[in-house]
C-alpha cells in the first residue's frame, strides 16, 4: 500500500508538474483519484478495526478509531458522496442554470444585464474547457505510452477508466451547457414579451396621466375664469384651496396608477405600509400629527386661506392672517392687531405654525364661515362719585356713532352661523356694562360694540376718542387716574 502511494505521488509530480496547475480536468481527476484512494484506505482501516475489536486490543482500537475519524472527515471534504466525479467542473454551469430557472424577470433584472455577462463569460469558459480536455487526453495517452514502454509496469494506473471518466464528465458538461443555452434562449423570449408588455403598460400609464393632467388643468382654467367674474374674498379662498387639492389629488392618482399596475398583492403592500406608518408615527410623531392636522383642515373647512386666526400655545398667543396651508405647516402674516400692540410690540412678520398645533392647542378663528366682524371692547375707568348713568349714555352713543353701520352686517353673519350651529338670536349692540376695577379704587365702564376684524384698532381708537372727549366736557364724571392725582385734584378744589 505504501509503495503504491509513493508511486502515485512521484508520477503525479513528474508528469503533471506543468500541466495540472493549468488544467482543471487533470486537477479534478487527481482529486477524484485521491478520494478513491482515501476511500480504499478507510475500508482497510475499518477491517483492521473490526479485527482488533474482536481481539479486544483496546489500545489499538482507540488508535484506529482516531485514524478512521480523521480519514472520514477528509473524505467528507471531497463531497463525492452527494455528487458525481469531477462535479466541480460543471458546478458553475449548474448554478447558472438554476439561476435561469429561478430568476423572475423584472425591470431590475433586465437593466442589470448581469445574466448576459455571465452567459458570455460561460461561453468563453466552455471553449477553454474543451481545449483543456483535449490536453488532458493527450497527457493521459502519453502516460499510457510511457507506462507500456517502461520496464516496471504498474497495474494501479487504469488509463482506460480515466478516459471514460473524462468523457462522461465532458458529456455531462455539454448537456448542462446546452441546457443553459436553451434556458437562456427561453429567458430572452420571456424578457422580450415582458419588455413589450412593459412598454404597453407605460404607454397606457402615460396616456392616463396626460388625460388626467388635461382634465385637472381644464378644471383649473374653469375656476380661473370664474374667479374673474366672482372677485369675492370667499371665492378667492375656495379657489386657492381647490387648486391645492387638485395638485395633491393628481399626485395621489399617479401613485395609485403605478401601484395597481406594478404591485401584484395590494393587500400585502398596504400591510407593509401600515407597519411602516406605525413605526413612523412613533419616531416622527410631530410630522405625522402635522399631516393629520392638514387633513382635518382640508376636510373640516374650519380654517381657510385668508382667515385671521389666533393660536394659544404654552401661554403665548400667535395671531395672523392665513396665507398658505401646506402638508406640514400653516403660514400666517402678522398684521397690526391688539395682541401685537399689547404683547409683541411688533407686526409684519411671517409666522410658520406646525399643523399639529391646530389639533393640540386652542385656535380662535375671527372669520369662520366668511365672518367679517367681531365684538370688541373699550374700557374706561372712573371714580365712584361719577355720574354712571350719564357715562353709560355717552359710551353707548359714542359706540353707536362709530360702529352702527356694521351692526346689520354682523347680524346677517350671525344668522349664517345659526344655519350650522345651535345659537340663540344675536343681542343688540353696542352694550355698556359696569364692574369694579381690579384694585377696587373705582369703576370700569366696558363698552362692547361690533367692528370689522381688519379694523379693530381703528375703531377702538375712534370709540375711545369719542368717549373721552365727551366725558371731559362733563363735570360730574371723573376719569380715574392714580390715587395721588385724584386727591390732589380734590385738595385744589377745596382751596379754591
Amino acid at each position: 500500500m505504501k509503495r503504491t502511494i509513493i508511486m502515485i505521488c512521484l508520477l503525479t509530480a513528474a508528469l503533471f508538474a506543468n500541466q495540472t496547475s493549468q488544467n482543471i480536468w487533470l486537477s479534478s481527476l487527481q482529486s477524484y483519484r485521491n478520494y478513491i484512494q482515501s476511500y480504499q484506505e478507510l475500508e482497510t482501516l475499518q477491517n483492521r478495526l473490526n479485527a482488533e475489536i474482536a481481539n479486544k486490543n483496546m489500545q489499538e482500537v482507540m488508535r484506529l478509531k482516531e485514524e478512521t475519524g480523521i480519514l472520514q472527515n477528509n473524505l467528507n471534504l471531497y463531497g463525492y458522496e452527494n455528487y458525481q466525479p469531477l462535479y466541480e467542473i460543471f458546478e458553475p454551469f449548474e448554478s447558472l442554470l438554476k439561476r435561469l430557472d429561478d430568476t423572475k424577470i423584472s425591470l431590475f433584472s433586465l437593466l442589470s444585464n448581469e445574466l448576459d455577462d455571465e452567459i458570455e463569460h460561460l461561453s468563453f469558459r466552455m471553449e477553454d474547457y474543451r481545449k483543456e480536455y483535449k490536453n488532458a487526453l493527450e497527457i493521459i495517452n502519453a502516460l499510457e505510452k510511457e507506462a507500456k514502454n517502461s520496464p516496471k509496469k504498474d497495474s494501479f494506473l487504469s488509463f482506460e477508466n480515466d478516459r471514460k471518466l473524462l468523457q462522461i464528465s465532458l458529456d455531462t458538461l455539454e448537456k448542462i451547457y446546452e441546457g443553459v443555452l436553451k434556458q437562456y434562449e427561453s429567458y430572452n423570449k420571456k424578457a422580450d414579451r415582458f419588455k413589450s408588455e412593459e412598454l404597453r403598460k407605460l404607454f397606457y400609464i402615460f396616456i392616463s396621466i396626460v388625460i388626467i393632467f388635461i382634465f385637472l388643468n381644464v378644471a383649473k382654467l374653469f375656476l380661473k375664469f370664474k374667479r374673474k367674474s366672482d372677485k369675492s374674498e370667499e371665492y378667492d379662498q375656495r379657489y386657492f384651496m381647490i387648486r391645492k387639492i387638485l395638485n395633491i389629488l393628481f399626485i395621489i392618482i399617479i401613485i395609485l396608477i403605478f401601484a395597481f399596475t406594478y404591485v401584484d398583492n395590494i393587500a400585502q403592500v398596504l400591510a407593509v405600509f401600515g407597519v411602516i406608518g406605525a413605526g413612523l408615527t412613533v419616531v416622527m410623531k410631530e410630522w405625522v400629527l402635522s399631516y393629520v392636522g392638514w387633513f382635518v383642515l382640508i376636510t373640516s373647512n374650519s380654517i381657510q386661506i385668508g382667515d385671521r386666526i389666533k393660536i394659544s400655545k404654552d401661554g403665548r398667543s400667535i395671531i395672523g392672517d392665513v396665507i398658505n396651508i401646506s402638508l406640514t405647516k400653516l403660514t400666517l402674516y402678522e398684521n397690526i392687531t391688539n395682541d401685537a400692540l399689547t404683547e409683541h410690540k411688533k407686526a409684519g412678520r411671517v409666522i410658520f405654525v406646525p399643523n399639529y398645533y391646530l389639533i393640540m392647542g386652542e385656535v380662535y378663528n375671527y372669520t369662520h364661515l366668511s365672518l367679517k366682524t367681531i365684538l370688541d371692547l373699550v374700557e374706561i375707568r372712573m371714580s365712584f362719585d361719577s355720574n354712571l348713568s350719564k357715562a353709560e349714555k355717552i359710551g353707548f352713543e359714542s359706540a353707536e356713532l362709530v360702529t352702527s353701520r356694521f351692526t346689520e352686517m354682523a347680524k346677517k353673519q350671525y344668522d349664517t352661523l345659526k344655519s350650522r350651529y345651535t345659537l340663540r338670536n344675536m343681542t343688540q349692540y353696542p352694550k355698556v356694562f359696569f364692574y369694579p376695577s381690579a384694585h377696587g379704587n373705582g369703576v370700569v365702564m366696558g363698552v362692547w360694540y361690533v367692528s370689522p376684524y381688519r379694523e379693530i384698532l381703528k375703531h377702538k381708537s375712534e370709540v375711545m376718542k369719542e368717549i373721552i372727549n365727551k366725558i371731559m366736557q362733563e363735570d360730574d364724571i371723573h376719569l380715574l387716574y392714580s390715587g395721588q392725582s385724584v386727591f390732589l385734584q380734590k385738595d385744589i378744589e377745596k382751596n379754591l
